[in-house]
């Protein structure tokens, strides 16, 4: 396949490609040096880095407040509601106004309510002959209300006409003793009906204490933000972090446990550390094998696969490539001490190992060829693989029982073991299943091999 022009990056970057030719560019891509350098120096790619954060929390299309308030009331038709709540899952801001909304809803309840009637403030019948000090203390007493009083004090009885205004009393040395009103301004209470003083109301509520009215609502529970779908798995927002969860809870089993700790590594970093053994293997396998001075002849088969790859398969795969005019190919594979622990042969250009190979192994392998039986053989130099252990591959079956179904576990695990090929291809179903996802992108991009 031809290096991608700029062009068609760029569309891949922003996921406008069909789905076949945009997988068909990705594998391109995790191949082609060229492609990778170019593909790192776009502009799009750095664009969407930056709106990587905008994507996680999907702040866009939020419902009005109006419809966040009628949420909280449970005053939406069902339909209605149930979106806003698939919503506020996805979206950190729209759960946030929910989760205020509540809280001021919690507030208002705790302050209770005042009602206003007419009549309320209506002016009561006075005496006519009051102080106009005691009018003083009145106002300042009831407001409003004794104000009406101490006019009714001025102008005499209602029931007279008025001709005349009362004149001050003379200012006096010293302060008359205070007279007790005859008809006392009586306090209402503004949550019930005006009563007649002879007829207590005995339906009045008990006034709330100082404890209730300072009391703190409870806080609203907190609205889980999915980022990323994986089966019956999400992947959530959890404090600054993300994490890998099931109904909402985290994952508590061993296994959940390690395989938690890989994701939590790979959302972090981007990238998951293989374990200590796996890394031994994987530095023995890289070493160049001095092949004791042989070197190969010109006619001899070259390797394709696997080289310097920790494989999963005891019974592995080995593949080369076709010469011309062969007769039969031989293939035989080697301990790391050298001892000859397979050797099989063949007129294709692939076979499977028939007898298992010990696990937690590093191995050589050599394929040769000859193109009549009484010639000799013409052996490629030595490439290597490794097989992971049994006590990591029970894990990868143990995981695929406790954790059906999810590829970001899967994944993890893998690439937590060496299996890039393997951990590449759950990433590529996870991207799948979350075609708009930048984080989906990010993972299989981060993958080891995928720059």
């Amino acid at each position: 396949m031809n290096c991608i022009d700029r062009k068609e990056l760029e569309q891949f970057l922003k996921g406008k490609l069909d789905p076949q030719r945009l997988l068909a560019v990705d594998d391109h891509i995790r191949s082609c040096s060229e492609c990778k350098a170019a593909i790192a120096g776009l502009p799009a790619r750095m664009r969407a880095r930056a709106d990587f954060s905008a994507a996680l929390i999907g702040a866009k299309d939020c419902p009005e407040y109006e419809e966040l308030s009628g949420y909280v009331d449970h005053t939406l038709e069902p339909k209605l509601a149930k979106a806003i709540e698939v919503h506020a899952n996805m979206c950190e801001l729209c759960a946030r106004d929910i989760a205020r909304i509540q809280e001021l809803r919690s507030h208002a309840e705790l302050r209770g309510k005042v009602a206003v009637r007419p009549g309320m403030m209506a002016r009561r019948e006075r005496t006519p002959f009051l102080g106009w000090k005691k009018a003083l203390v009145a106002l300042t007493a009831a407001g409003a209300v004794t104000a009406a009083v101490i006019l009714g004090n001025f102008f005499g009885p209602a029931s007279q006409p008025v001709t005349n205004v009362a004149k001050n009393p003379p200012a006096a040395n010293h302060a008359p003793a205070p007279v007790k009103p005859n008809n006392p301004v009586v306090a209402i209470n503004p949550e019930l009906p005006r009563q007649n003083p002879a007829a207590p109301d005995k339906t009045q509520t008990t006034p709330k204490t100082a404890a209730q009215l300072n009391s703190k609502p409870k806080p609203a529970a907190p609205v889980v933000v999915a980022v990323l779908k994986d089966g019956n798995y999400r992947v959530i927002k959890q404090g600054n972090g993300l994490a890998f969860a099931k109904n909402g809870a985290s994952t508590r089993t061993p296994i959940e446990a390690r395989v938690a700790a890989a994701i939590d590594e790979k959302l972090r970093t981007g990238k998951i550390k293989p374990v200590k053994p796996v890394q031994m293997a994987m530095a023995s396998i890289a070493m160049r094998d001095d092949n004791s001075g042989y070197e190969a002849p010109p006619t001899a088969p070259k390797q394709a696969s696997p080289i310097a790859k920790v494989l999963i398969n005891d019974t592995p795969t080995l593949v080369w490539s076709a010469v011309d005019l062969a007769d039969s190919y031989r293939v035989r594979v080697y301990d790391d001490s050298g001892n000859l622990v397979a050797e099989e042969t063949t007129d294709k250009t692939s076979i499977t190992l028939a007898k298992p190979l010990a696990r937690g192994q590093v191995y050589k392998w050599r394929v040769g060829v000859r193109f009549s039986e009484s010639e000799e053989w013409a052996e490629s130099a030595a490439a290597k693989f490794a097989i992971i252990s049994a006590a990591d591959y029970t894990s990868i079956q143990k995981l695929k029982n406790q954790l059906p179904g999810s590829h970001l576990a899967l994944g993890a695990m893998y690439e937590s073991l060496g299996l890039y090929d393997e951990a590449a291809n759950e990433y590529r179903a996870l991207r799948r299943a979350n075609p708009n996802s930048k984080l989906a992108q990010k993972l299989l991009y981060d993958a080891a091999g995928v720059e």
